[in-house]
């Protein structure tokens, strides 16, 4: 399940909390539809990527179907809980929807709240302009999202698990050659479904809330424990770092009424933490909660990083400050710990707290930003915050809709600081599609000129320590639309597409006066670029002939020796597949150039795992493509080590041997 469809659900629950839901409708059964139709891509409230013509299928039915079976029961819910692109164009404290002159986020600061007066003084501001516009609706009615009795946390030792078997950290050392999760930003961890220390493999199940640990140093695999987590907490991915395990997700909190009926209250973001020095029985030694849906999290330095969408549905009390100020553990986020960007407006926060590892049981720092379903980049030292203005709420104006409002919080240790805000034309086309680098940040993105239109074109833009613009080149690659983008030290690289695939290269070097250095125009489109080399730049996407039909899923190899000549030296296509996880999350894709190592999921016909080699003159060698057991909406995974390779999807896992790879085992969790 996308970040996108978990928001749309999690919205249904929380904005509707009386009524109960006939058993078809409960949340094993919404999770069960969603397994059903594990092959998609997220729905953006961006323009559509176009070009799949045959053999690509969507999700986004599926949560449409969803929200018409909420309907059919009498559930009225308001149009600004569902809608990804509400916001408003304000001052500090007073609210103008559709100014004229279409100012958003016009100054270069991150002001924090000088009391919770003026915290409540915004959000209510924001909804009486809401209400007095053209939004009707109840919120009284609807469908409540039940779960049953609450278990206690704790872990589990798995039956067949040796009794005798206390391995330790050293012990379990065998081979420090093992792969990693695919990371955004190099030295940032990121969080992922499965993980692997090169002795265990640690995968989250089906069903979101059980962790299976799974010896893997001998050729047959045996699971030795796992962890249990409370039945109202649902895992979206876990860190595994010197010997613990940061599980993080959603915890549904609920509430028994007069009737004995259990009604949703809401969910919190979790992270829970467990000791795994004894791998046969890990403890919990630490949870800490926090307002708000989870949406992503980072690891640096032994701290975590964690993100949270914390929306505002319910009528809000002045004095009851609960219930419109974040929590992270017991206590209220402090009123100079919420920043309110003075020319934007939006009823939800992105929360942000950072986890000491070796102190889990309670945050370090914490702060909250108000945000329209804002995204996340996480560069080294900063977070960035962005987001598209693309509301009719917002502003009348066009120039005011279609820009990327940007927020720079500083972080180092555990410490978390605001330091400016900005702006851009355009919306990106994910976090590949801005990057920091030598003290500026530049982005790609893509604009649109008419309203309702399909008009649009592509910009760069290069924005100092303050989020000033100070280089910038428009009007690049007429209607067309930025697909994938990548940058190396002073040089970028970006993909748009209409019918063809046109490779730019960018010159960074002068801050002040980007450059255009090249272009290449190839069939088809990269979804997702990696430096393969300091030469070689790997391009993972759509085959498409010159009437946009899909012919399957193409590898593409560039020569990027010279950036003003860059040169696609080879290419293969994997038919009768349209689709790649990859292509909505870089997670799912395993790239090691030491091990020339290429693999990835497919989805088409049948779902299988591919793995490629790459030799400059052979090219694209395929020396896996096998099947996927399995079937869970959580998405499937390649990971290495001690020589082997390991699929795994769900309750599934099964064992190659790297070289020929030869199957030598599976094991059903």
């Amino acid at each position: 399940m996308t970040d996108h469809e978990k928001e749309i659900l999690d919205k249904i629950k929380q904005s509707t909390e009386k009524t109960p839901v006939p058993e078809s409708l409960a949340p094993d059964q919404i999770m069960k539809m969603l397994e059903e139709h594990n092959s998609t891509q997220a729905s953006e409230h961006i323009p559509k990527k176009h070009g799949f013509s045959r053999g690509h299928r969507m999700r986004g039915g599926l949560i449409a179907a969803a929200l018409v079976l909420v309907v059919g029961i009498g559930a009225h819910i308001r149009q600004q809980n569902l809608s990804s692109d509400s916001a408003t164009s304000s001052t500090k404290g007073s609210f103008s929807i559709g100014t004229s002159s279409g100012k958003l986020a016009s100054s270069d600061t991150l002001e924090t709240a000088t009391d919770y007066d003026e915290v409540y003084t915004y959000l209510q501001s924001y909804q009486d302009e809401l209400d007095s516009s053209s939004v009707t609706g109840s919120t009284d009615g609807g469908i409540v999202m039940y779960s049953t009795k609450t278990a206690d946390n704790g872990a589990r030792t798995d039956s067949s698990s040796s009794s005798s078997d206390s391995s330790t950290a050293s012990a379990r050392a065998v081979d420090t050659s093992f792969s990693d999760t695919n990371v955004r930003t190099e030295s940032v961890g990121e969080a992922d479904i499965v993980k692997t220390d090169g002795s265990y493999l640690y995968t989250l199940k089906a069903n979101s809330q059980e962790i299976s640990i799974v010896d893997i140093r001998s050729d047959q695999m045996k699971v030795v424990s796992g962890i249990s987590l409370n039945e109202n907490f649902q895992a979206s991915e876990f860190y595994l770092s010197d010997q613990k395990l940061f599980v993080l997700g959603n915890m549904q909190n609920t509430q028994v009424d007069s009737d004995s009926k259990t009604l949703y209250r809401g969910s919190c973001t979790r992270i829970q933490t467990y000791d795994l020095t004894d791998i046969n029985n890990p403890k919990s030694i630490g949870t800490v909660d926090q307002s708000g849906y989870y949406r992503t999290s980072r690891f640096k330095d032994g701290y975590l990083y964690v993100f949270s969408d914390y929306y505002i549905y319910d009528t809000i009390t002045k004095k009851d400050y609960p219930s419109y100020v974040p929590l992270v553990g017991d206590n209220l986020l402090k009123q100079s710990d919420i920043y309110l960007p003075t020319n934007h407006a939006a009823d939800q926060y992105l929360v942000v707290s950072s986890v000491s590892a070796s102190s889990p049981d309670k945050a370090a720092d914490q702060k909250a930003v108000m945000s329209e379903n804002g995204e996340v980049y996480v560069s080294e030292n900063n977070i960035y915050i962005y987001e598209y203005a693309n509301s009719s709420i917002l502003a009348d104006n066009l120039a005011a809709k279609n820009q990327t409002i940007l927020r720079k919080l500083s972080y180092n240790k555990g410490k978390l600081s605001g330091s400016a805000q900005g702006k851009v034309k355009g919306y990106l086309n994910d976090s590949f599609s801005i990057d920091e680098y030598d003290n500026t940040l530049r982005l790609v993105t893509t604009v649109t000129h008419n309203v309702g239109s399909s008009s649009q074109s592509n910009a760069v833009y290069v924005l100092d320590a303050n989020l000033k613009t100070i280089g910038k080149i428009e009007d690049l690659a007429k209607n067309e639309q930025i697909y994938s983008a990548r940058f190396l030290g002073d040089t970028g690289y970006f993909v748009t597409y209409e019918q063809t695939d046109p490779l730019f290269s960018v010159d960074f070097s002068d801050p002040e006066n980007p450059k255009i250095l090249g272009k290449l125009k190839i069939p088809g489109f990269s979804e997702y670029l990696h430096f393969y080399s300091d030469n070689l730049l790997l391009g993972i996407g759509m085959d498409t002939d010159e009437n946009g039909i899909t012919n399957g899923v193409k590898i593409s190899m560039f020569d990027i020796s010279d950036p003003s000549d860059v040169k696609e030296v080879s290419k293969y296509t994997l038919d009768q597949y349209y689709y790649s996880d990859v292509f909505s999350d870089y997670r799912a894709a395993l790239v090691d150039p030491e091990k020339n190592l290429i693999g990835f999921p497919l989805s088409g016909s049948a779902n299988q795992y591919v793995i490629l080699s790459y030799d400059k003159d052979q090219g694209f060698q395929v020396q896996m493509q096998e099947e996927v057991n399995g079937n869970s909406y959580l998405g499937t995974r390649g990971v290495y080590a001690n020589e082997k390779f390991y699929v795994i999807n769900g309750n599934a896992i099964e064992a190659y041997r790297m070289g020929d790879y030869v199957k030598i085992d599976d094991l059903l969790l």
